[in-house]
């Protein structure tokens, strides 16, 4: 039995893992980081087109299988590390691309410790359709938040196509659907401390206007939120999830000129 604190749900289709395999454009001179191999299904379809396989797996027993099945067919190109992903330490020597069908319950917590590094370069991800939505919603859409502006600020991201529940086993929920995606880093530069603090707190009460999310931050007073508002001629009766990446942006230079110290 497989440890189901994993949340592991095994693909099996082999048609899905290859158009997986192949929207990542591989070829010879690559050097390609897979994050939960499982039993190796998008594993060997990748091996024969790359230079080089990183495989960070969580599962010892999973580990020991794929050695077992490289050595014996004296496949040297890859390396099996048995090891928690979020605590991984990513290498930093050489650029890369990532591939990966994500555990649904720390998806966004890995796809959050990668985005911000700077020597990948494509990234193609397996996930709950239903987290897809949230990542790549834009302004208006009731999906926009916190994860939306993370994942867009760092990364141009397309939705490539759905997969069933019947492609796996386990088999989730027959109600539950993934999605594969795309994301193409933008190489952003690093933003403000600030920013993305600043970011959760309204999403936190996206319920409240932006003059009253913002009034709730570190203390800030409603006269202070009305001349910056009405500085960069922002609506002060928009909700959160009607404001653009570039309005954030320009809130946060803004906002920092009357927090003492900033964070």
């Amino acid at each position: 039995m497989y440890k189901k604190m994993y949340g592991q749900n095994f693909l099996i289709d082999n048609n899905i893992a290859h158009n997986i395999v192949k929207a990542a454009n591989l070829t010879k001179d690559d050097n390609v980081l897979e994050i939960g191999p499982g039993k190796g299904i998008l594993t060997k379809i990748i091996l024969p087109l790359v230079d080089y396989l990183i495989c960070i797996e969580i599962d010892t027993k999973l580990c020991k299988q794929l050695e077992y099945f490289f050595a014996s067919c004296a496949i040297k190109n890859v390396k099996i590390v048995n090891y928690d992903f979020l605590k991984y330490c990513i290498p930093d020597n050489k650029k890369f691309k990532i591939i990966a069908n994500l555990p649904y319950n720390i998806g966004t917590a890995i796809i959050q410790k990668i985005l911000p590094i700077s020597n990948w370069n494509t990234a193609i991800f397996m996930l709950q359709k239903e987290t897809v939505l949230k990542l790549t919603a834009n302004p208006d859409d009731k999906n926009y938040g916190y994860i939306s502006i993370f994942t867009l600020y760092y990364s141009d991201c397309t939705i490539l196509f759905n997969v069933s529940a019947k492609c796996f086993n386990p088999s989730p929920k027959s109600t539950i659907t993934s999605s594969v995606i795309k994301l193409t880093n933008k190489f952003s530069k690093p933003p403000d401390p600030l920013f993305f603090y600043f970011i959760k707190h309204v999403f936190s009460t996206r319920r409240k206007t932006i003059l009253n999310s913002i009034c709730s931050f570190k203390g800030l007073q409603k006269q202070q939120v009305r001349k910056i508002l009405d500085n960069l001629k922002v609506d002060s009766f928009l909700r959160p999830n009607q404001l653009s990446i570039s309005d954030f942006l320009k809130l946060t230079e803004e906002i920092k000129k009357y927090i003492i110290p900033q964070i």
